[in-house]
C-alpha cells in the first residue's frame, strides 16, 4: 500500500483512541515568514532608493508590531473558539496593527466554522467552507512534539484565486482545531502558514481545572464566505471609482 495513504489511517486511529484530552487552552504568536532580499527588491532599491527605504521601514514596523500579538484557542471537546488577545490601547499599537480581522473571533464545532467580523460599519457572521486537507509525508519536530505536514487551498477572492495553506499538526494532542479557524486534522495544529505569515504555538494547557467557556456568536448578518467576498469586492470597486482610480 502507498505510504501517503497509510499515514492518515494511522493518525486517525491514534487520534480516535486518545480523545480524552480534548480540552485545552492554546496560545499562539504571529510572525512574518523570513524574507529573502528578492530580485524585485534589488530593482526597487536601484530605481527608487527612497521608496525602497520606506517599504523596508514599513516591513520592520509591521514585524515589530506582530511580536506584540497573541492569540488564544479554547477547546472543549467538539467545540472551540479562536480570538486575538486585546492589545494595550496605545497610539503606537493602533498605528502599527489596527484591530485585525480576528478581534471578534472564530467559532468552531464539528459541523461549521463561523467568523464574527466587523467590516463596512456592520457586524457579520461569515460561514467558512469545509477544508480539504492533504496530509504529506514530511515530518518535523516542534518543541517536544512530532508533527506532520498538511496542505490545503482556499479561495481568497471572487475571481477564484487560490491560496496555499500549510499546517504542521501533532496527533499526540487529539484536538482537531488550530489558528484562524483552520480545523479538521487528526491533531492540534502547532504551526500554520498563511500568506507569508506564520502562526506558532507559544503555550499549551491541556485539561485545565477551570471551566472553559465557549459561546457561539449570534449577533451579526449571516453570510457565506463567497457572499462576503462579493460584498467586499463591490465595496472596493465603489471606493476606487469615488477616488477616480
Amino acid at each position: 500500500m502507498n505510504k501517503i495513504l497509510i499515514i492518515p489511517f494511522v493518525l486517525l486511529f491514534f487520534f480516535n483512541t486518545n480523545s480524552q484530552n480534548s480540552r485545552g487552552i492554546i496560545e499562539y504568536g504571529k510572525k512574518s515568514k523570513t524574507q529573502v532580499f528578492s530580485k524585485t527588491d534589488s530593482i526597487r532599491a536601484k530605481e527608487n532608493p527612497e521608496k525602497h527605504n520606506r517599504f523596508q521601514n514599513m516591513r520592520e514596523i509591521i514585524a515589530e508590531g506582530e511580536k506584540k500579538l497573541s492569540f488564544k484557542l479554547k477547546v472543549d471537546k467538539n467545540i472551540g473558539s479562536f480570538t486575538m488577545k486585546p492589545l494595550l490601547e496605545s497610539e503606537d499599537n493602533k498605528k502599527q496593527l489596527g484591530p485585525g480581522p480576528y478581534d471578534k473571533g472564530v467559532y468552531y464545532n464539528k459541523d461549521e466554522r463561523i467568523l464574527q467580523l466587523n467590516a463596512f460599519g456592520e457586524l457579520f457572521l461569515i460561514t467558512k467552507p469545509k477544508l480539504n486537507w492533504k496530509i504529506q509525508k514530511e515530518r518535523k519536530k516542534i518543541g517536544e512534539y512530532d508533527c506532520f505536514k498538511a496542505t490545503t487551498e482556499v479561495i481568497v477572492n471572487t475571481k477564484g484565486r487560490k491560496q496555499l495553506i500549510t499546517a504542521w499538526f501533532t496527533p499526540k494532542i487529539p484536538i482537531s482545531f488550530g489558528p484562524l479557524g483552520y480545523d479538521g486534522l487528526p491533531g492540534l495544529i502547532l504551526e500554520l502558514e498563511v500568506h507569508k505569515k506564520i502562526y506558532y504555538v507559544k503555550k499549551i494547557t491541556l485539561n485545565p481545572k477551570e471551566e472553559i467557556k465557549i459561546e457561539k456568536p449570534t449577533k451579526g448578518i449571516k453570510v457565506t464566505e463567497k457572499e462576503y467576498q462579493e460584498m467586499a469586492s463591490s465595496t472596493m470597486q465603489k471606493f476606487k471609482k469615488s477616488k477616480g482610480y
